[in-house]
């Protein structure tokens, strides 16, 4: 009886351990099968300050906050981030709240981080903390520092989403000072990778850093899986895939007119993306709904704060090229300031062409109005402003365009009817003066012989500021067109005629 007891012992415990093994392998594949998680990355960057809804149908942070809010109720797997230069280049309103108000629309649509561009850190350190607050999210960032050499923001945050740990590290464009380059910045982003990595499912570069370097910063820091880039203003269909690390690198374009898609599938078990899918959503008005509340906020803070922006000002039966307005700009900024003469840098100080049907001043401010805002004076030679003109092209630099004279361009060769040793009271944004009058010149003086035909300044000219603004002059201008009943193109093209500048429009065409 003894013996027969234990048979029956010994046969439920084999029954009982080859039950256990099958529930437990059961279970195991079954977590095997079910730890495939979907991670949703919504992600825009170089908003540049487009609040409003853009002129051409598409584009503006209302839609962009209407998109999101949408996808925001069919899930629950969703973050959002942006890859920077949130400020400048935008809207009047914008400009006079140094961009704060771009920030505040941004908390209203709820990005989870972002990461600092060069516009965004043209204002400075204590303006990056500000505009994280207002904004309500995190700010992450890896290669601006401090005076001791450590990072000045956090180098990286890891979020929870969808039963995901998902770490982000944020880095800039490179600086001139307290800031790593492209190989420590690399080398920097790899290190934060590793040490993320075994707490993490997946790693986010989150970088306004162009789309080739961040190709760099992959192949350095091969533990990143995804890069979200910025800088570049580049449209990306389907991310580039980095072939020695398998990253997904990707960019939205620019002005809020797209928002980047990104939907992973990852195995949790493996730490890998199983798939993804990629699209850019365009922010188009016929086929996104807006926030209208925050349409509406924007539209009462503009009101408030810059009604001159609401003014309509002109009309355009078609599309208006860069070159046009900065033949414009050139004639207005003589005449605004009462100068002899008046250059422009088109290619420099415009960002962006005008819009076919009703312009307010907004739209031209758009254009050029706050790189060309402030404006010097100064005193040069005829010899002195030929020299430059001529000059430009040779370092690759577009020509600027010109008022007061009569010039040409002939076979490469710029001449006028300037009385060469006659002073001339000069007027051109001070962004011109700095980055291409005097850097030109630094140059031909540094290398005359490299610079044939081109004289080196024979002394330091006296820059005086002034008060006259360019959006100030370029719709004084345009209220004089409006009086006399001349069309904007037919004003322009006057212009050009009377400045030697119509082959400039030609080739346009």
């Amino acid at each position: 009886m003894q013996k027969i007891n234990q048979r029956y012992v010994f046969g439920y415990l084999a029954i009982f351990v080859i039950t256990l093994f099958i529930h437990q392998t059961g279970y195991a594949q079954a977590d095997s099968v079910n730890n495939s998680k979907s991670l949703l990355i919504l992600h825009t960057n170089d908003i540049h300050d487009h609040l409003r809804a853009d002129y051409d149908g598409g584009g503006g942070l209302p839609f962009v906050s209407g998109f999101i809010r949408g996808v925001r109720l069919d899930r629950d797997d969703v973050i959002v981030m942006d890859a920077g230069d949130v400020a400048e280049k935008g809207e009047l309103v914008a400009r006079k709240t140094t961009s704060d108000l771009t920030f505040k629309a941004m908390a209203r649509i709820g990005y989870k981080v972002w990461a600092p561009g060069n516009h965004d850190h043209d204002f400075g350190i204590d303006a990056l903390y500000r505009f994280t607050d207002l904004g309500n999210m995190d700010i992450v960032c890896i290669n601006l520092l401090k005076e001791n050499g450590t990072p000045e923001f956090p180098p990286s945050k890891i979020y929870e989403i969808n039963g995901i740990q998902v770490g982000v590290i944020g880095a800039i464009r490179p600086r001139d000072e307290r800031s790593l380059d492209l190989d420590g910045t690399a080398l920097a982003m790899a290190e934060e990778a590793r040490r993320l990595k075994s707490s993490t499912d997946i790693i986010i570069g989150l970088v306004h850093i162009s789309i080739n370097n961040s190709v760099y910063i992959s192949k350095n820091a091969p533990d990143i899986d995804v890069i979200i880039s910025g800088h570049s203003h580049q449209k990306t269909p389907q991310p580039v895939i980095v072939p020695e690390t398998g990253a997904l690198i990707v960019q939205s374009g620019s002005y809020a007119e797209n928002v980047g898609w990104l939907e992973l599938d990852l195995d949790l078990n493996n730490r890998k993306i199983e798939s993804f899918d990629y699209k850019l959503v365009e922010m188009s008005h016929s086929e996104v709904s807006p926030d209208l509340e925050m349409m509406e906020w924007i539209r009462l803070e503009e009101l408030e704060l810059a009604p001159e922006a609401l003014e309509i000002i002109s009309w355009a039966p078609r599309e208006i090229s860069r070159i046009e307005v900065g033949i414009l700009a050139a004639e207005a900024l003589r005449k605004g300031s009462n100068a002899d003469i008046a250059l422009h840098k088109t290619a420099h100080i415009v960002r962006a062409t005008l819009p076919k049907g009703i312009l307010d001043v907004n739209a031209f401010y758009r254009t050029g109005g706050e790189r060309g805002e402030f404006l010097v004076e100064v005193d040069l030679s005829g010899s002195e402003i030929n020299n430059y003109i001529q000059g430009l092209p040779m370092n690759d630099w577009y020509p600027t365009n010109w008022s007061g004279f009569y010039g040409t361009f002939e076979d490469g060769v710029f001449t006028s009817d300037l009385d060469k040793q006659k002073l001339y009271t000069v007027v051109m944004p001070e962004l011109e003066w700095r980055q291409r009058f005097q850097k030109l010149h630094s140059r031909v003086e540094s290398n005359p012989e490299e610079w044939p035909g081109i004289s080196p300044l024979s002394r330091m000219p006296d820059v005086r500021d002034i008060d006259i603004k360019w959006i100030e002059s370029v719709t004084s201008l345009l209220r004089d067109f409006n009086k006399n009943e001349i069309g904007l193109i037919e004003g322009i093209e006057d212009i050009a005629q009377q400045t030697g500048q119509l082959q400039m429009l030609k080739d346009l065409r």
